[in-house]
């Protein structure tokens, strides 16, 4: 399955293919691991599991100077 950017439909550039057997996987990546195709070079590598990422943070809202604030009051003093 080819990666897709979700909001352009665009290829993230990787994929990922199921083999039938660890052996399988193990000679499709001997065969193909740092080869060119179609003028790239090809990296075959075992699937890792996803990072977890922090929340996105909502964007600061912009005033009518044009300046941004993150509404965070400090002290000091």
């Amino acid at each position: 399955n080819v990666v897709t950017d979700r909001e352009s439909g665009r290829s993230k550039g990787f994929a990922f293919v199921r083999y039938a057997s660890i052996e399988e996987a193990e000679k499709a990546r001997e065969g193909m691991n740092a080869k060119y195709l179609d003028g790239w070079v090809i990296f075959v590598d075992p699937a890792k599991p996803r990072e977890r990422r922090p929340p996105p943070q909502p964007e600061p809202e912009q005033s009518e100077t044009g300046f941004r604030t993150n509404k965070t009051i400090g002290w000091c003093g």
